[in-house]
């Protein structure tokens, strides 16, 4: 039972990391390891609702293009490997427990970025708003900033 739960934790926390080849795509893409986790993240939170929405992936190919000034022919290899890990993945620590080392307003640009990514089809679903509110958390942001982040983002009816 012991060793169950030692390994599932030992899982957990090494879920970002992969294959190799996966570190090799956004090496070579230029990216640095918290940048390329923020967008296994926001894949991440394009599945919470089981549905995932081609509007949603758009989105994080626009932002890897924008954001770090790649190609698409660049952006795509990176894409596909985070998307992998993001369907892989069992927890969140794994992929928060290295970005909640970067500054507060770099945190919570990201917030903004995957507020943008649960508004992209149209409507927020619960498993999305709890999935945003627990990276949050994890990544302590304030109350407060959390609500802020949202309105900021969210689309007028």
């Amino acid at each position: 039972m012991f060793n169950l739960l030692k390994n599932l934790l030992e899982k957990s926390n090494s879920d970002w990391q992969g294959s190799g080849n996966t570190h090799q795509q956004w090496r070579d893409a230029g990216l640095t390891e918290q940048q390329y986790l923020a967008v296994v993240l926001m894949l991440q939170l394009s599945h919470a609702d089981f549905s995932s929405e081609q509007q949603e992936h758009d989105l994080v190919m626009q932002y890897l293009q924008t954001e770090f000034s790649l190609t698409a022919q660049q952006a795509e290899p990176v894409f596909a490997a985070a998307l992998a890990q993001a369907k892989d993945a069992t927890c969140l620590h794994g992929f928060t427990s290295k970005l909640k080392d970067l500054p507060y307003a770099d945190r919570l640009a990201l917030l903004d970025q995957l507020w943008k990514v649960a508004f992209a089809d149209g409507e927020l679903e619960p498993n999305e708003e709890a999935m945003l509110r627990k990276i949050a958390d994890l990544l302590f942001i304030r109350h407060g900033d959390y609500i802020q982040s949202k309105l900021a983002v969210q689309p007028a009816n």
